[in-house]
């Protein structure tokens, strides 16, 4: 299934793919996951945006293209993303919701997205990964289209420095 846009339900997902264990930071976690989603993006070429409940955590982020939401204390998460889809319009079969919440999921379904459980995502992260012995920067600089970093450009002007 393509996803070109993916809403994803936050704190749904995180406790789902990061049980918290003790003494892990919510913000160790956090980190540990939108990792793991920039890999996926790198790989699926989709926009991302993760939406968590707020209460006046941090203000919202755009790094890359994963967007990260930090909703107002008034309210929720699942709120957003329902309100999201349904300023869409006629794009809202574009985008997936990512989220094991039945609310969410009748809500985007009832407005033309694609759900998906948080289970289910886990299992598309699980088969996405880079194969065995594949770090995701060798694997995404062979298989994608992104930038050279510092040491590839290093290496390609030696090469035509030296007629090779």
């Amino acid at each position: 299934m393509k996803h070109n846009e993916l809403v994803i339900d936050g704190y749904n997902l995180l406790h789902k793919l990061c049980p918290a264990s003790a003494g892990t930071a919510l913000d160790e976690l956090r980190r540990k996951m939108e990792t793991t989603l920039r890999s996926f993006q790198l790989r699926r070429k989709c926009s991302i945006t993760v939406v968590y409940d707020g209460s006046g955590i941090r203000d919202s982020s755009c790094g890359n293209t994963l967007h990260t939401i930090y909703t107002a204390s008034s309210k929720t998460a699942d709120a957003w993303i329902i309100d999201y889809v349904k300023s869409l319009n006629t794009s809202r079969k574009m985008v997936t919701i990512v989220s094991s919440d039945r609310e969410v999921t009748l809500y985007g379904k009832a407005y033309g997205a694609k759900c998906l459980t948080s289970e289910e995502f886990i299992g598309l992260l699980e088969k996405s990964r880079p194969p065995a012995g594949k770090n995701d920067r060798d694997y995404n600089s062979k298989y994608t289209n992104g930038f050279l970093d510092s040491n590839e450009v290093k290496k390609w002007k030696h090469l035509f420095e030296s007629g090779r």
